[in-house]
């Protein structure tokens, strides 16, 4: 998981070049001079206590290395040759003898500044550690930032972790601890997260953040994302320690809580408070927390504020609203989802729409979501609903036209066939169709054998040789009644005659 150099260059506050460069003289309005403007004025403290350790006496620079210098300078910053600024440093360094240690260290640094050019971060590193075999001889603040360059070399380039961690504590027990800045500490921090050591994590983040405080400066919202992250880490890493699980657990759902109030508008905020409440139900002993809305409350919040923008977040609070048995309010959000084309209308989407209208008994709007579901794919479980739907709401007509459509769907899969054909019976029965209902029951008497040993469909079986029992007692009374009004229009014609 590499990271651009130049972004952590910047961010770390590795201005190698401009600190070495106090030593030299200078253009004033040179590349150099300008970074080391921006160095400078980034200092945390206005006054720097004395410093403790004791003076390195430099060696005189020589007016040969300084001429020299001068042609390297042109051939990097006038001229752009950069082959040519190669060739003069390798010749400078091949008569090493006639520098001395101080000299050698500022060739070997305006190497790396070459390889920073070209992008070369083996030849970066290389001049580098080679700049540290001077270290006695250059100044403490070059020796510092040379060490925190080889460090992020290695860490940002090599993923190479450990030693990145080696050069880094040579740079903690050299470094004034006034002069440790809170950046630093964080990017000591986030190796530990790629480490996967979460516990160096949380102390080198938190010492950032109370670094930040004094220096007076906004803590930026990455540290405390990472912290949240090193949190829930040890959360997981303690499931089998109860006390080490529930106190990092604690830590996570404080710190959620907080990005919460203080970045509203930002989603995964609202989403990863609502997982921490999860797993606080999950890890409960107690009832009344098992069974804790706030995960779901959380979730509905971010919705009513008007955060949501995806079709995903708009689903998670419906699961939460589902989960709480609100139908009414999930169905809703469905709306709003399909109205501002956030939630896509298809079958998937529409049938559990329509669902949630049919569990909150509004089963007008359910049956046209149904059927609309439908008209994306003819699948036979949605055809038997919406035939079971119209049944409940007596319209027989429909319930007879869904469940054949039921029967001869070409996609998913119809479980229970025979509840189908049953169903489909009692609506042409009620709408009195008696010889297609007589005819549909004895099919399915006959596709069900009478040696079954699904009790489900032995009780179907038996319900329709009793709706075929019934359907004949229907015709015998359609008779008497056909009989009945018959004899009475004779009757009321003979009186009136009479």
């Amino acid at each position: 998981m590499k990271r651009s150099f130049v972004s952590c260059f910047v961010i770390c506050g590795v201005f190698f070049i401009a600190e070495f460069a106090v030593e030299l003289t200078v253009e004033p309005n040179s590349t150099i001079s300008q970074v080391v403007g921006v160095v400078s004025a980034q200092s945390p403290l206005d006054e720097e206590p004395e410093d403790p350790r004791p003076e390195r006496k430099l060696l005189t620079i020589t007016i040969e290395f300084l001429n020299q210098n001068e042609k390297i300078n042109a051939a990097i910053e006038e001229e752009e040759d950069f082959e040519k600024a190669r060739e003069l440093l390798d010749r400078s360094l091949e008569r090493s003898r006639r520098w001395n240690e101080r000299e050698l260290a500022f060739f070997h640094r305006r190497y790396a500044n070459l390889g920073q050019i070209l992008s070369d971060y083996d030849l970066m590193l290389e001049h580098m550690k080679k700049l540290l075999e001077y270290r006695e001889f250059v100044k403490y603040f070059v020796e510092e930032e040379a060490l925190w360059l080889v460090a992020t070399l290695y860490a940002s380039q090599y993923e190479d972790y450990e030693t990145a961690l080696d050069y880094i504590q040579q740079w903690l027990d050299l470094k004034n601890d006034w002069e440790e800045g809170s950046k630093h500490y964080a990017y000591i921090g986030g190796i530990y997260t790629y480490m996967e050591d979460y516990v160096n994590t949380v102390d080198w983040i938190k010492r950032a953040i109370e670094r930040a405080g004094e220096e007076e400066t906004d803590v930026p919202e990455p540290w405390w994302v990472q912290l949240l992250q090193a949190y829930t880490e040890l959360f997981e890493e303690n499931e089998n320690n109860p006390v080490e699980r529930d106190k990092y657990l604690d830590l996570s759902l404080d710190l959620a809580k907080f990005l919460v109030y203080n970045y509203r508008d930002k989603v995964e905020y609202w989403r990863a408070l609502s997982n921490i409440f999860v797993q606080q139900m999950l890890v409960a002993t107690d009832e009344a927390s098992q069974e804790d809305p706030s995960w779901a409350y959380t979730l509905e919040s971010a919705y009513h504020m008007g955060i949501l923008s995806e079709e995903g977040e708009y689903k998670r609070v419906i699961a939460g609203m589902q989960s709480e048995e609100a139908y009414s309010r999930a169905a809703r959000v469905y709306e709003e989802g399909f109205d501002l084309e956030i939630i896509e209308r298809n079958f998937e989407n529409l049938n559990k729409y329509a669902q949630m209208l049919y569990a909150s008994t509004d089963m007008s709007k359910a049956a046209t979501a149904y059927e609309e579901a439908v008209t994306y794919k003819d699948d036979a479980t949605v055809l038997h609903s919406l035939a079971s739907l119209y049944q409940m709401t007596e319209n027989f007509s429909k319930c007879i036209t869904y469940a054949n459509r039921a029967l001869n769907a070409t996609e998913g899969e119809l479980r229970k066939p025979e509840e189908v054909k049953f169903l489909k019976g009692v609506c042409q029965f009620f709408n009195n169709d008696l010889d297609g209902s007589e005819e549909t029951m004895e099919e399915l008497q006959t596709e069900i054998s009478s040696d079954t040993e699904d009790e489900g469909l032995e009780r179907l079986r038996k319900s329709a040789g009793q709706y075929v029992d019934l359907i004949d007692s229907e015709r015998e009374r359609i008779k008497w009644k056909e009989y009945v009004e018959e004899q009475w229009r004779l009757y009321l014609e003979e009186k009136r005659q009479s």
